[in-house]
Protein backbone atom coordinates (compact mmCIF):
# COMPACT_ATOMS: atom_id res chain seq x y z
CA UNK A 1 0.00 0.00 0.00
CA UNK A 2 1.25 3.62 -0.44
CA UNK A 3 3.01 5.60 1.88
CA UNK A 4 0.97 8.73 2.57
CA UNK A 5 2.45 11.67 0.58
CA UNK A 6 4.51 8.90 -1.97
CA UNK A 7 3.85 7.30 -5.26
CA UNK A 8 5.52 4.61 -6.86
CA UNK A 9 7.70 5.89 -9.49
CA UNK A 10 10.27 4.84 -12.00
CA UNK A 11 10.95 1.65 -9.71
CA UNK A 12 11.01 3.27 -6.40
CA UNK A 13 8.67 5.22 -3.86
CA UNK A 14 9.03 9.19 -4.40
CA UNK A 15 7.41 12.12 -2.73
CA UNK A 16 4.23 13.65 -4.62
CA UNK A 17 4.99 17.24 -5.67
CA UNK A 18 2.86 20.02 -4.32
CA UNK A 19 1.60 20.94 -8.09
CA UNK A 20 0.25 17.44 -8.17
CA UNK A 21 -1.00 16.20 -4.77
CA UNK A 22 -4.51 17.20 -5.47
CA UNK A 23 -4.83 15.44 -8.50
CA UNK A 24 -3.52 12.20 -6.84
CA UNK A 25 -5.55 12.44 -4.28
CA UNK A 26 -8.66 12.53 -6.13
CA UNK A 27 -7.75 10.20 -8.53
CA UNK A 28 -7.24 8.18 -5.35
CA UNK A 29 -10.63 8.91 -3.82
CA UNK A 30 -12.27 8.11 -6.83
CA UNK A 31 -10.68 4.84 -6.76
CA UNK A 32 -11.72 3.57 -3.31
CA UNK A 33 -15.04 4.45 -3.98
CA UNK A 34 -15.94 1.22 -5.01
CA UNK A 35 -20.10 -0.23 -4.20
CA UNK A 36 -20.33 -2.47 -1.19
CA UNK A 37 -22.73 -5.40 -1.97
CA UNK A 38 -24.71 -7.92 0.31
CA UNK A 39 -24.08 -11.19 -0.03
CA UNK A 40 -27.51 -11.55 -0.36
CA UNK A 41 -27.27 -9.57 -3.50
CA UNK A 42 -24.47 -11.68 -4.98
CA UNK A 43 -26.33 -14.51 -4.14
CA UNK A 44 -29.16 -13.64 -5.99
CA UNK A 45 -27.33 -12.52 -8.88
CA UNK A 46 -25.68 -15.43 -9.17
CA UNK A 47 -28.57 -17.69 -8.91
CA UNK A 48 -27.33 -19.68 -5.97
CA UNK A 49 -24.08 -19.72 -7.28
CA UNK A 50 -25.06 -22.31 -9.52
CA UNK A 51 -22.61 -24.43 -12.00
CA UNK A 52 -24.71 -23.05 -14.47
CA UNK A 53 -23.23 -19.86 -13.66
CA UNK A 54 -19.50 -20.96 -12.94
CA UNK A 55 -17.07 -19.52 -15.34
CA UNK A 56 -13.39 -21.14 -13.73
CA UNK A 57 -12.35 -21.87 -10.16
CA UNK A 58 -8.20 -21.84 -9.42
CA UNK A 59 -6.50 -21.88 -5.58
CA UNK A 60 -7.74 -19.09 -4.20
CA UNK A 61 -11.84 -19.54 -5.02
CA UNK A 62 -14.30 -19.68 -8.21
CA UNK A 63 -15.78 -16.88 -10.39
CA UNK A 64 -19.17 -17.15 -11.45
CA UNK A 65 -21.19 -14.94 -13.94
CA UNK A 66 -23.35 -12.90 -12.22
CA UNK A 67 -26.56 -9.86 -13.18
CA UNK A 68 -26.70 -6.79 -11.00
CA UNK A 69 -29.82 -5.18 -12.51
CA UNK A 70 -28.91 -4.71 -16.16
CA UNK A 71 -25.33 -5.51 -15.95
CA UNK A 72 -23.56 -8.44 -16.18
CA UNK A 73 -20.43 -9.06 -13.52
CA UNK A 74 -17.81 -11.70 -12.81
CA UNK A 75 -18.12 -12.36 -8.96
CA UNK A 76 -15.22 -14.08 -7.62
CA UNK A 77 -16.42 -15.71 -4.52
CA UNK A 78 -12.94 -16.72 -2.13
CA UNK A 79 -12.76 -20.24 -0.71
CA UNK A 80 -13.81 -19.81 2.67
CA UNK A 81 -11.30 -20.10 5.21
CA UNK A 82 -11.26 -22.34 8.46
CA UNK A 83 -10.20 -21.34 11.60
CA UNK A 84 -9.40 -17.68 9.96
CA UNK A 85 -6.01 -18.73 8.53
CA UNK A 86 -3.99 -15.59 8.62
CA UNK A 87 -1.75 -15.99 5.94
CA UNK A 88 -5.00 -16.84 3.68
CA UNK A 89 -6.72 -14.13 4.73
CA UNK A 90 -3.87 -11.57 4.15
CA UNK A 91 -3.98 -12.91 0.45
CA UNK A 92 -7.84 -12.24 0.35
CA UNK A 93 -7.21 -8.68 1.55
CA UNK A 94 -4.28 -8.66 -0.69
CA UNK A 95 -6.30 -9.22 -4.25
CA UNK A 96 -9.13 -6.10 -2.88
CA UNK A 97 -6.27 -3.77 -1.69
CA UNK A 98 -4.32 -4.58 -5.34
CA UNK A 99 -7.58 -4.15 -7.26
CA UNK A 100 -9.05 -0.90 -5.34
CA UNK A 101 -5.71 0.92 -6.24
CA UNK A 102 -5.48 0.48 -9.77
CA UNK A 103 -6.84 1.81 -12.99
CA UNK A 104 -5.87 0.32 -16.60
CA UNK A 105 -7.74 -0.48 -19.64
CA UNK A 106 -5.29 -3.40 -19.83
CA UNK A 107 -5.94 -4.52 -16.13
CA UNK A 108 -9.46 -5.83 -14.90
CA UNK A 109 -11.84 -3.42 -13.09
CA UNK A 110 -13.05 -3.91 -10.16
CA UNK A 111 -16.88 -2.78 -9.68
CA UNK A 112 -17.25 -3.68 -6.01
CA UNK A 113 -17.16 -6.27 -3.14
CA UNK A 114 -18.81 -8.05 -0.70
CA UNK A 115 -17.28 -8.45 3.05
CA UNK A 116 -19.96 -10.17 4.97
CA UNK A 117 -18.71 -12.81 8.22
CA UNK A 118 -16.76 -15.20 6.20
CA UNK A 119 -17.97 -14.40 3.21
CA UNK A 120 -15.64 -12.36 0.73
CA UNK A 121 -16.67 -11.72 -2.37
CA UNK A 122 -15.70 -9.28 -5.50
CA UNK A 123 -17.49 -7.77 -8.19
CA UNK A 124 -15.52 -7.26 -11.68
CA UNK A 125 -16.27 -6.63 -15.21
CA UNK A 126 -17.17 -9.25 -17.24
CA UNK A 127 -15.24 -10.03 -20.55
CA UNK A 128 -17.40 -12.53 -22.87
CA UNK A 129 -14.35 -14.20 -24.38
CA UNK A 130 -12.61 -15.46 -21.35
CA UNK A 131 -9.38 -16.31 -20.64
CA UNK A 132 -6.24 -16.48 -23.22
CA UNK A 133 -6.14 -20.18 -22.35
CA UNK A 134 -9.33 -21.04 -23.01
CA UNK A 135 -9.48 -18.62 -26.09
CA UNK A 136 -5.83 -19.96 -27.88
CA UNK A 137 -6.67 -23.79 -27.15
CA UNK A 138 -10.98 -23.88 -28.00
CA UNK A 139 -12.86 -24.18 -31.26
CA UNK A 140 -11.91 -20.48 -32.33
CA UNK A 141 -8.60 -19.67 -34.20
CA UNK A 142 -6.60 -16.55 -32.67
CA UNK A 143 -5.04 -15.15 -35.78
CA UNK A 144 -1.73 -13.26 -35.67
CA UNK A 145 -2.50 -9.39 -35.74
CA UNK A 146 -4.77 -10.49 -32.49
CA UNK A 147 -1.92 -12.80 -30.98
CA UNK A 148 0.00 -9.52 -31.12
CA UNK A 149 -2.18 -7.33 -30.02
CA UNK A 150 -2.72 -9.22 -27.25
CA UNK A 151 1.44 -9.57 -26.12
CA UNK A 152 1.41 -5.90 -26.41
CA UNK A 153 -1.56 -5.60 -24.38
CA UNK A 154 -0.78 -7.70 -21.82
CA UNK A 155 3.08 -6.31 -21.65
CA UNK A 156 1.43 -2.68 -20.87
CA UNK A 157 -0.66 -3.90 -18.07
CA UNK A 158 1.93 -5.61 -16.52
CA UNK A 159 4.86 -2.26 -16.92
CA UNK A 160 1.47 -0.79 -15.32
CA UNK A 161 1.84 -2.80 -12.07
CA UNK A 162 5.22 -3.06 -11.91
CA UNK A 163 4.68 0.85 -12.44
CA UNK A 164 2.69 0.77 -9.38
CA UNK A 165 4.97 -1.47 -7.02
CA UNK A 166 3.05 -4.14 -7.37
CA UNK A 167 4.18 -8.08 -8.41
CA UNK A 168 1.65 -10.03 -10.01
CA UNK A 169 3.26 -13.59 -9.40
CA UNK A 170 1.00 -15.42 -11.33
CA UNK A 171 1.24 -14.61 -15.54
CA UNK A 172 -0.49 -17.30 -17.18
CA UNK A 173 -3.07 -17.53 -20.00
CA UNK A 174 -5.50 -17.83 -17.54
CA UNK A 175 -5.01 -14.67 -16.25
CA UNK A 176 -5.05 -12.80 -19.27
CA UNK A 177 -8.58 -12.29 -20.22
CA UNK A 178 -10.19 -11.54 -23.30
CA UNK A 179 -12.89 -8.23 -23.85
CA UNK A 180 -15.48 -8.15 -26.92
CA UNK A 181 -12.89 -7.17 -29.25
CA UNK A 182 -10.17 -9.29 -28.09
CA UNK A 183 -8.32 -6.55 -25.85
CA UNK A 184 -6.15 -8.24 -22.88
CA UNK A 185 -6.28 -7.60 -19.38
CA UNK A 186 -4.60 -8.82 -16.70
CA UNK A 187 -6.68 -10.75 -13.86
CA UNK A 188 -6.07 -12.81 -10.90
CA UNK A 189 -4.76 -10.72 -8.21
CA UNK A 190 -4.65 -13.38 -5.27
CA UNK A 191 -0.94 -13.88 -5.64
CA UNK A 192 -0.19 -9.77 -6.02
CA UNK A 193 2.53 -8.56 -3.84
CA UNK A 194 3.26 -5.11 -3.20
CA UNK A 195 6.99 -4.32 -2.74
CA UNK A 196 7.89 -2.29 0.20
CA UNK A 197 7.35 1.32 0.81
CA UNK A 198 11.23 1.93 0.34
CA UNK A 199 13.18 3.02 -2.52
CA UNK A 200 16.30 0.39 -2.40
CA UNK A 201 13.89 -2.61 -2.22
CA UNK A 202 13.19 -4.15 -6.03
CA UNK A 203 12.36 -7.48 -4.35
CA UNK A 204 10.73 -9.55 -1.51
CA UNK A 205 11.44 -12.68 -0.32
CA UNK A 206 8.76 -15.15 -0.52
CA UNK A 207 6.93 -18.53 -0.35
CA UNK A 208 6.78 -19.97 -3.58
CA UNK A 209 3.40 -20.24 -5.06
CA UNK A 210 1.89 -19.95 -8.72
CA UNK A 211 1.74 -22.49 -11.90
CA UNK A 212 5.05 -24.41 -11.91
CA UNK A 213 6.19 -23.71 -15.36
CA UNK A 214 5.92 -20.12 -15.40
CA UNK A 215 7.84 -20.03 -12.29
CA UNK A 216 10.87 -18.15 -12.36
CA UNK A 217 14.10 -20.88 -12.09
CA UNK A 218 15.60 -19.02 -10.07
CA UNK A 219 13.67 -18.42 -7.39
CA UNK A 220 14.77 -22.17 -5.98
CA UNK A 221 18.16 -20.77 -5.16
CA UNK A 222 17.34 -17.22 -4.10
CA UNK A 223 13.83 -17.68 -2.54
CA UNK A 224 12.91 -14.05 -3.50
CA UNK A 225 10.68 -12.61 -6.17
CA UNK A 226 10.78 -9.42 -8.29
CA UNK A 227 9.65 -7.79 -11.33
CA UNK A 228 11.68 -9.88 -13.44
CA UNK A 229 10.14 -12.99 -12.00
CA UNK A 230 6.83 -11.45 -13.72
CA UNK A 231 9.21 -10.73 -16.70
CA UNK A 232 9.91 -14.70 -17.05
CA UNK A 233 6.10 -16.15 -16.43
CA UNK A 234 5.34 -13.49 -19.78
CA UNK A 235 7.69 -15.38 -21.60
CA UNK A 236 6.32 -18.54 -21.24
CA UNK A 237 3.15 -16.53 -22.44
CA UNK A 238 5.04 -14.98 -25.43
CA UNK A 239 5.74 -18.88 -26.49
CA UNK A 240 2.34 -20.37 -25.66
CA UNK A 241 1.16 -17.23 -28.59
CA UNK A 242 3.89 -18.31 -30.90
CA UNK A 243 3.42 -21.55 -30.91
CA UNK A 244 -0.04 -22.62 -30.43
CA UNK A 245 1.55 -25.33 -28.14
CA UNK A 246 -0.63 -26.42 -24.30
CA UNK A 247 1.68 -25.90 -21.38
CA UNK A 248 2.31 -29.61 -21.26
CA UNK A 249 2.53 -32.02 -24.03
CA UNK A 250 0.73 -35.03 -22.25
CA UNK A 251 2.12 -37.34 -25.31
CA UNK A 252 5.22 -36.18 -25.03
CA UNK A 253 5.24 -35.68 -21.67
CA UNK A 254 7.62 -32.45 -22.57
CA UNK A 255 6.71 -28.56 -20.92
CA UNK A 256 6.62 -25.67 -23.89
CA UNK A 257 9.77 -24.44 -22.31
CA UNK A 258 11.67 -27.58 -23.00
CA UNK A 259 10.28 -28.10 -25.99
CA UNK A 260 11.02 -24.98 -27.48
CA UNK A 261 14.83 -25.27 -25.98
CA UNK A 262 15.36 -28.18 -27.99
CA UNK A 263 14.11 -26.95 -31.04
CA UNK A 264 16.37 -23.83 -30.75
CA UNK A 265 19.61 -25.91 -30.11
CA UNK A 266 18.83 -28.24 -33.52
CA UNK A 267 19.49 -24.66 -34.90
CA UNK A 268 21.96 -22.76 -32.82
CA UNK A 269 23.68 -26.11 -31.15
CA UNK A 270 23.60 -26.95 -27.44
CA UNK A 271 26.17 -25.84 -25.00
CA UNK A 272 27.11 -23.41 -22.13
CA UNK A 273 23.77 -21.70 -21.32
CA UNK A 274 25.04 -18.34 -21.22
CA UNK A 275 26.62 -18.75 -24.76
CA UNK A 276 23.89 -20.12 -26.80
CA UNK A 277 20.95 -17.48 -25.46
CA UNK A 278 23.90 -14.68 -26.71
CA UNK A 279 24.43 -16.92 -29.79
CA UNK A 280 21.01 -16.46 -30.42
CA UNK A 281 20.23 -12.87 -29.51
CA UNK A 282 23.51 -11.63 -31.23
CA UNK A 283 23.22 -13.36 -33.89
CA UNK A 284 22.27 -11.48 -37.61
CA UNK A 285 22.46 -14.62 -39.45
CA UNK A 286 19.23 -14.65 -41.11
CA UNK A 287 18.97 -18.18 -42.25
CA UNK A 288 19.84 -19.51 -38.66
CA UNK A 289 16.90 -17.00 -37.21
CA UNK A 290 14.14 -17.85 -39.99
CA UNK A 291 14.99 -21.38 -39.52
CA UNK A 292 14.27 -20.97 -35.54
CA UNK A 293 11.38 -19.64 -36.60
CA UNK A 294 10.07 -22.01 -38.74
CA UNK A 295 10.59 -24.83 -35.81
CA UNK A 296 8.75 -22.57 -33.20
CA UNK A 297 5.39 -20.95 -35.57
CA UNK A 298 2.29 -22.45 -34.54
CA UNK A 299 1.57 -24.89 -37.94
CA UNK A 300 -2.04 -23.53 -37.79
CA UNK A 301 -0.82 -19.95 -38.56
CA UNK A 302 0.73 -21.67 -42.08
CA UNK A 303 2.23 -18.42 -43.62
CA UNK A 304 -0.05 -16.03 -42.16
CA UNK A 305 1.96 -13.84 -40.11
CA UNK A 306 4.42 -11.03 -40.90
CA UNK A 307 8.16 -12.42 -40.70
CA UNK A 308 9.32 -9.43 -38.64
CA UNK A 309 6.64 -8.95 -36.12
CA UNK A 310 7.06 -12.55 -35.67
CA UNK A 311 11.01 -12.02 -35.43
CA UNK A 312 10.21 -9.67 -32.55
CA UNK A 313 8.16 -12.09 -30.63
CA UNK A 314 10.41 -14.92 -30.66
CA UNK A 315 13.18 -12.51 -29.70
CA UNK A 316 11.45 -11.71 -26.95
CA UNK A 317 10.23 -14.79 -25.42
CA UNK A 318 13.73 -16.08 -25.36
CA UNK A 319 15.32 -12.76 -23.59
CA UNK A 320 12.34 -13.24 -20.96
CA UNK A 321 12.85 -16.69 -20.66
CA UNK A 322 16.92 -16.22 -19.45
CA UNK A 323 17.41 -18.47 -16.40
CA UNK A 324 19.35 -15.01 -15.05
CA UNK A 325 17.20 -12.71 -14.25
CA UNK A 326 19.25 -9.52 -14.19
CA UNK A 327 20.05 -10.30 -17.79
CA UNK A 328 16.39 -10.30 -18.48
CA UNK A 329 14.71 -6.87 -19.79
CA UNK A 330 12.40 -4.83 -18.22
CA UNK A 331 8.80 -4.66 -19.41
CA UNK A 332 9.11 -1.12 -20.93
CA UNK A 333 11.73 -2.60 -23.66
CA UNK A 334 9.92 -5.76 -24.50
CA UNK A 335 7.28 -3.43 -25.65
CA UNK A 336 8.85 -1.59 -27.90
CA UNK A 337 10.82 -4.23 -29.22
CA UNK A 338 7.30 -5.98 -29.98
CA UNK A 339 5.82 -2.52 -31.39
CA UNK A 340 8.97 -2.13 -33.54
CA UNK A 341 10.37 0.82 -31.90
CA UNK A 342 13.40 -0.91 -31.27
CA UNK A 343 15.51 -2.11 -34.89
CA UNK A 344 17.00 -4.69 -34.60
CA UNK A 345 14.96 -6.74 -32.22
CA UNK A 346 18.25 -7.89 -31.01
CA UNK A 347 18.65 -4.29 -28.97
CA UNK A 348 16.87 -5.37 -26.39
CA UNK A 349 20.25 -6.73 -25.07
CA UNK A 350 21.72 -3.08 -24.59
CA UNK A 351 19.83 -1.75 -21.30
CA UNK A 352 18.37 -3.77 -18.34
Amino acid sequence: MAPLGMKWEEGRWVKIRDNESSSYSGEENQRNNLKHYSYGELVEATEFFSNNRLVGEGASGAVYRGKLGREVVAIKKFKIIVNEDQENLEDQFEEIDVLRKIRHPNVVKLVGYCNEGSNRLLVLEYLMNKSLNSYLHGKKFLYWSSRLNIAIGSAKGILYLHKCGIIHRDVKTDNILLDDNLEPKIADFSLSKFLPNTDNISHITSVLKGTNIYVDPEYSSIQKVSAKSDIYSFGVVLLELITGRKLIDQQQNLDIVTWAWREIEQVFGNGEYRAVVNSILQSYDKEKIKRMIMALVDSKLGKNYDEEQMKRMVFCAIACLNKYSKSRPRMQKIIEVLEGKIIPPQNILDGK
